[in-house]
């Protein structure tokens, strides 16, 4: 039998970098493969240059791509595709989920919404490759079970390990000792754009050395430096997304790293449909330019609809252009919570101007609950958390946003001597090397709580902003 990695240099014209050849030698030998790695890593790519190799090799093959959604199957399957395009011979056209070269002898796409028409496939040689396994549900996991339960059967999980539990997980942990199985872990170091270097010695890099690449399609040195000042060594984003780590969670964390994850997910019809007559409600968090962020975040019921983010010092324009991008969309456009505390002022006085519902918030005002809550920030948050935790949060099309989650999963809490919870404050987060968390409280004050509001008065043509 060839071997795979001659296979895809002989006939798919690939050039393969070390972890990418122990991934695909390891499917030849071992029953169960996990991978986890970081952004670019290149492990999908050379997982789908084994479809062609396992169905023109054997008479006899079936090669079953799983994953969450059926977008994620169709991206998997974009690489596939191009990987049977390379072939120097011809073969029949894929579809947009299988390859058929006979009636044993396929390659069929799943996404976990179809989880019960992958169960009963079985052949001679079946090769599951399941990819961004974090997210694949239970009825996937079931079926993948029912197939490994006869004949030969290796499985293949790819993930960026952004949760530590679940399946993937314990591959990781608890069955990382199992015969048979293996485990690779592919970080950005260990790419050959930043082979060689750590940390220390990529942040003293000179400016000219941050473009080097001999391999461009993979993790570049640039991004991961950008990301080391973004987001800080310690947080859960750096560590999986970066170093292919699980990442860790303190136990005073205000959003789990499951919640943050699950809500990546796109709203379902239902979600949709409850959403019609309902009104969008902005968040606005405001900055004064300089390193932090003017942020926005739009939503109606608990989809996310939109997101911006602008450095200017002074964002009124794009501010009042992005808004007003909002009347596009097929929901009305109702309250636009901004952070009245210093530069927010300005801010919200000139969308009260241009006939936005302005409400003004300020984060150490008295919460409705002060038994619970030390303040407006704390009770903010806190509902935010449950939403997360009650699987409330999903996102429209392109507004799933990482520099958000990362600002959410790194936000802790504490419990004050009289039991009361408060969100920890940005000058303590500053010293454990957080960033001023700016798109994380556009999306707190888009689902705040809004008081009943004082009667309407109007004073020079402008709307009065009234008090959450």
């Amino acid at each position: 039998m060839q071997d795979p990695v001659e296979f895809q240099h002989k006939f798919l014209k690939r050039k393969l970098w070390g972890k990418q050849q122990e991934l695909i030698r390891a499917m030849q030998t071992c029953p169960s493969i996990a991978v986890k790695g970081c952004h670019g890593s290149g492990k999908t790519f050379a997982a789908a240059g084994m479809v062609p190799y396992e169905l023109t090799a054997h008479e006899e093959a079936i090669v079953l791509v799983m994953a969450p959604t059926l977008r994620q199957v169709k991206t998997f399957w974009s690489e596939v595709s191009a990987a049977i395009g390379q072939l120097p011979y011809r073969v029949p056209e894929p579809t947009t989920t299988r390859w058929e070269l006979g009636p044993k002898c396929y390659a069929q796409g799943f996404s976990s919404s179809k989880g019960v028409n992958a169960q009963g496939f079985h052949g001679a040689r079946v090769l599951i490759l399941a990819d961004e396994a974090i997210g694949i549900t239970q009825d996937i996991w079931d079926a993948i079970e029912g197939v490994r339960s006869a004949g030969d059967v290796r499985l293949v999980t790819l993930c960026n390990p952004t949760v530590p539990s679940g399946p993937v997980f314990e591959s990781f942990t608890r069955l990382r000792a199992v015969p048979g199985h293996a485990c690779i872990t592919i970080s950005a170091f260990d790419t050959p754009n930043l082979q060689g270097l750590t940390l220390e010695s990529l942040m003293a890099l000179p400016e000219d050395q941050l473009d080097y690449a001999p391999f461009p399609w993979l993790t570049r040195r640039r991004w991961v430096k950008e990301m080391y000042h973004k987001w800080g060594p310690g947080n859960p984003r750096f560590q999986s997304r970066v170093l292919g780590e699980f990442p860790t969670q303190g136990q005073w964390s205000v959003f789990s790293l499951a919640w943050l994850e699950r809500a990546t997910r796109i709203p379902t019809e239902i979600e949709i449909e409850r959403a019609k007559g309902c009104l969008i409600q902005v968040g606005l968090d405001v900055a004064a330019g300089g390193d932090d962020e003017t942020a926005a975040t739009a939503r109606v019921n608990g989809v996310i609809l939109a997101r911006g983010a602008w450095s200017e010092a002074d964002p009124r324009g794009p501010v009042s252009r992005w808004m007003n991008g909002l009347k596009s969309l097929p929901y009305h456009l109702g309250p636009v919570v901004v952070d009245t505390v210093g530069v927010g002022l300005a801010l919200a006085q000139h969308l009260a101007n241009q006939r936005y519902d302005v409400w003004g918030f300020k984060a150490g005002a008295s919460p409705f609950d002060s038994e619970q809550f030390s303040n407006a920030k704390a009770e903010a948050y806190w509902r935010l958390r449950e939403m997360y935790k009650a699987d409330y949060i999903s996102h429209a099309e392109g507004t799933c946003d990482e520099d958000t989650q990362a600002q959410l999963s790194a936000i802790e809490y504490r419990e004050l001597p009289k039991g009361q919870i408060q969100v920890e404050p940005k000058d303590d987060a500053r010293k454990r090397g957080v960033q001023s968390p700016d798109r994380a409280e556009s999306e707190v004050l888009a689902f705040c709580r809004l008081a009943p509001r004082e009667q309407r008065m109007t004073v020079g043509g402008s709307y009065v902003i009234s008090p959450i």
